[in-house]
């Protein structure tokens, strides 16, 4: 998120120290949450952005010029491929061969097997990674808004939806609980 500064800064995040990842919880595995909603007999996949999500977004030079790997992000695909579960990339740059073949180049550059890359969600998509996305509850409109800036959506929150509640603020019974003790 913040790598343009740490580079522009000359930083780099130092390397966590005495860290046993082989004693780390697995993350739990994505499941359809709303099974019923989707058409019966279809093979569900995860979708994972591409730039800012799995690759670090950086100024935009071509269609070609894919940035380095996301740590997490790549350790969090690797464990769900072992695991069986189906991925797809979810990329803007699937709307050209360019974009595509660059992509592709850049998975097996990157130690992943080679993934459908693809521009489109259908009903077969249980979840989707992605840093532009906004969480929106399920048959409501209601979405969730963190307290961080970066929790927020770019378009605005209309005055109405502000009065009626229309928004599910997260951390606020954590926030008004830390302030009841005091």
């Amino acid at each position: 998120m913040f790598a343009w500064l740490r580079s522009f800064l000359g930083l780099t995040p130092a390397a966590p120290q005495d860290v046993d990842l082989s004693k780390a919880p697995d993350e739990p595995t994505p499941t359809e949450r709303v099974p019923e909603t989707r058409p019966k007999q279809r093979e569900p996949w995860i979708g994972v952005d591409l730039d800012g999500t799995l690759a670090e977004a950086e100024r935009w030079l071509s269609m070609s010029r894919i940035g380095p790997p996301v740590p997490l992000m790549m350790r969090r695909v690797k464990a769900w491929v072992e695991k069986g579960l189906r991925v797809k990339i979810v990329t803007a740059r699937a709307g050209s061969e360019e974009g595509i073949a660059a992509t592709k180049q850049w998975l097996a550059d990157n130690g992943l097997p080679e993934l459908e890359i693809t521009d489109k969600k259908d009903f077969d998509m249980i979840e989707l990674w992605d840093d532009r996305a906004i969480q929106v509850v399920h048959n409501t409109g209601m979405c969730f808004l963190g307290t961080s800036y970066f929790a927020r959506p770019q378009a605005p929150i209309l005055a109405s939806e502000a009065a009626d509640r229309t928004f599910i603020l997260v951390n606020q019974e954590t926030s008004k609980s830390d302030s009841d003790k005091k």
